[in-house]
C-alpha cells in the first residue's frame, strides 16, 4: 500500500509539475484553493505516519514546487527581473546563509532536523517574488480577493455548523468526522471554563488544527475586506452579499475556540481599517465597530458566557502568557545559547526527523530543555543573536517599505486591498510574538505572497496592463519611494 501510494504520488506530482511550467501562475492559482481543504487528508491520514506525511507535503509538490520551476522558466525565457523595487534582497540572502549555516551546527541530534528547519525556515519564502508577478491588472487582483474570500465562505460554513452542534450538545457527532484525529485536531478535546457558566471548545473545521482553521478565516477576513471596499461591486445586493460574507468570517473567526482571538481579530480590524484613511475609518466607527461588538457579544453567548466575561478570562490568560511564553522564555533562551543550536532543533516538523513524537522529544528536550513557543525566541534558540538581528531587521525593512508603498495608493479601488495586505503583514508579525504561526500553514504561503502583492499593488494604478517585457520603467515611481 505505502509503495503503490508512492509510486501515485509521484506520478501525480510529474503531472503537476508538466503545469507548472506552462502556466505557473495556474500552479499559484491551485494552491490559492487547495489550502482551505487541506487539512482533510491530514486528518483522513492520522494514525498513518508514511501517509501523513505524504498528505502534510501534498501542497509542495502539487503546487508550490511546480509554480517555483514554471515561474523559474517563465522568468528566464522572457528576460524578466524576479525581484522587484522595494524587496529586501539582501537580508533575505543574509537569512538564507545562516539558516544554511547552522543547519550544520553541531549541537543538532541528527543532521535531519538541520534539512527539515532549512524547509521550514526558507522554502516558503519565494512566494514574495511570485505574489508581486502573480497578478498584473487591478481586475486581476480584484479576482483574486474574490476567489478567496468565496473559497473561505466552506471552511467558515463547516467551523460554524460545528460550533452550533457542540454547543448544543452534540459534541460527539462533530468529533466522529475526525476519527482518530479528533483528539489531535482539537487539542485533545480541550474546554476552557468562562466566568458565567460557559465553556470555549476547540473548531477545527477542515484543517487539522483548530489554530490553522483560525489563522485562515482571520486573514480572510481581512481579504473579504480588501474585495468588498475595493471591487466596487456597484449594485446594493452585491454589497449585502460582501457584507454578510465578511460577518460570517468574522463569526466564524470568534468561534474557533481560540481564546486569543477575542483580541487578535479586533486588533487586525483596527489595523485595516486605519490602513485604508479617512474614508476607511468614517466607516469602520460607522459599521465594522457596531458590527464587531455585537458578533463578539453573540459568539461569548454561545459559548455560554458573556461579552465582560470572556475578555476577563483573555486578560488573565493574556498575562499570564506574557510572563511564562515572552518573558520567562526569553530568559531561557539568552541563558541556554548566544550563538544558536542550529536550523530546526525547535521546530514543530522537527518531529518527523523521527519515527514518533516520544523519539523526538527524548533527543530534543535534552539539548533544548523544553519546547518554547514564541517565533522570536525560536529564531534567538536556533539562529543566535546574529540570525534575530537580522529576522528583526527583515520584517522591519518590509513593514517600513510596505507603508512606503502603501501610502503612495491614491486608488480608492486599490487602497482597501493595500490596506488589508499590509495589515495581514503586521498582524503577522505582532502574533508571532506569542508562538510559531508563521511556520503553520497557511500563515507560512499568505505571509509572503502578500508581501509580494503588496509591493504590486501600487503598479496596478496605471491604467495600462503591468507588461512582462518590460516591467522596469512600469516600476520606477515605487522604486524612488522604496529604494534601498
Amino acid at each position: 500500500m505505502t509503495y503503490a501510494l508512492l509510486v501515485g504520488s509521484f506520478a501525480v506530482f510529474l503531472g503537476a509539475l508538466a503545469v507548472g511550467i506552462k502556466n505557473w501562475r495556474l500552479a499559484v492559482i491551485g494552491l490559492v484553493i487547495y489550502i482551505p481543504i487541506s487539512g482533510i487528508a491530514i486528518d483522513a491520514a492520522y494514525g498513518h505516519r508514511v501517509e501523513r506525511a505524504v498528505a502534510v507535503l501534498a501542497k509542495d509538490f502539487l503546487f508550490v514546487v511546480p509554480a517555483y520551476v514554471g515561474f523559474l522558466l517563465w522568468a528566464w525565457r522572457r528576460r524578466i527581473r524576479i525581484s522587484f523595487p522595494g524587496a529586501p534582497a539582501t537580508l533575505l540572502l543574509a537569512l538564507a546563509a545562516i539558516v544554511v549555516a547552522q543547519a550544520f551546527n553541531p549541537n543538532l541530534p541528527k543532521p535531519l532536523v538541520g534539512l527539515i528547519g532549512v524547509k521550514v525556515w526558507l522554502f516558503y519564502v519565494p512566494l514574495i517574488f511570485l505574489g508581486y508577478h502573480l497578478v498584473r491588472t487591478r481586475e486581476e487582483l480584484h479576482r483574486l480577493f474574490g476567489l478567496m474570500t468565496l473559497l473561505a465562505l466552506v471552511p467558515a460554513g463547516v467551523g460554524l455548523i460545528e460550533a452550533a452542534l457542540i454547543y448544543g450538545g452534540h459534541a460527539h457527532a462533530v468529533y466522529r468526522l475526525y476519527g482518530n484525529a479528533a483528539g489531535a485536531v482539537t487539542q485533545e478535546f480541550v474546554s476552557f471554563g468562562l466566568p458565567g457558566g460557559g465553556s470555549l471548545r476547540r473548531i477545527p473545521s477542515t484543517f487539522s488544527s483548530f489554530y490553522q482553521y483560525y489563522l485562515f478565516v482571520a486573514v480572510m477576513l481581512a481579504v473579504a475586506y480588501g474585495w468588498w471596499r475595493g471591487s466596487r461591486l456597484g449594485s446594493r445586493r452585491s454589497n449585502i452579499v460582501a457584507a454578510a460574507v465578511w460577518l460570517l468570517l468574522l463569526a466564524a473567526s470568534f468561534l474557533t475556540g481560540v481564546r486569543a482571538g477575542f483580541f487578535m481579530t479586533p486588533f487586525l480590524i483596527l489595523l485595516m481599517v486605519a490602513l485604508g484613511g479617512r474614508g476607511a475609518v468614517r466607516f469602520g466607527l460607522r459599521w465594522l465597530l457596531p458590527a464587531t461588538v455585537i458578533v463578539l457579544a453573540l459568539g461569548s453567548a454561545l459559548s455560554g458566557s458573556h461579552l465582560l466575561g470572556v475578555w476577563t478570562e483573555i486578560g488573565h490568560v493574556g498575562r499570564q502568557e506574557f510572563g511564562d511564553v515572552i518573558v520567562r522564555s526569553s530568559k531561557d533562551a539568552v541563558h541556554l545559547t548566544t550563538f544558536g543550536l542550529g536550523t530546526g532543533i525547535d521546530s514543530v516538523g522537527a518531529r518527523y526527523a523521527y519515527s514518533n513524537d516520544t523519539a523526538w522529544q527524548e533527543a530534543i528536550f535534552p539539548v533544548l530543555g523544553r519546547w518554547e513557543e514564541s517565533w522570536y525566541v525560536k529564531t534567538w534558540i536556533e539562529l543566535g543573536v546574529a540570525g534575530l538581528a537580522i529576522v528583526l531587521a527583515l520584517f522591519g525593512t518590509i513593514i517600513v517599505r510596505g507603508i512606503r508603498a502603501h501610502l503612495t495608493v491614491r486608488d480608492p479601488g486599490l487602497r482597501a486591498p493595500s490596506a488589508a495586505l499590509l495589515a495581514v503583514v503586521i498582524w503577522t508579525v505582532v502574533y508571532i510574538v506569542k508562538s510559531q504561526y508563521i511556520d503553520l500553514d497557511p500563515l507560512n504561503v499568505y505571509f509572503w505572497l502578500f508581501v509580494g502583492l503588496l509591493f504590486r499593488v501600487p503598479t496596478l494604478a496605471e491604467a495600462e496592463p503591468v507588461g512582462e517585457v518590460d516591467e522596469a520603467p512600469r516600476a520606477r515611481p515605487l522604486e524612488a519611494v522604496v529604494s534601498e
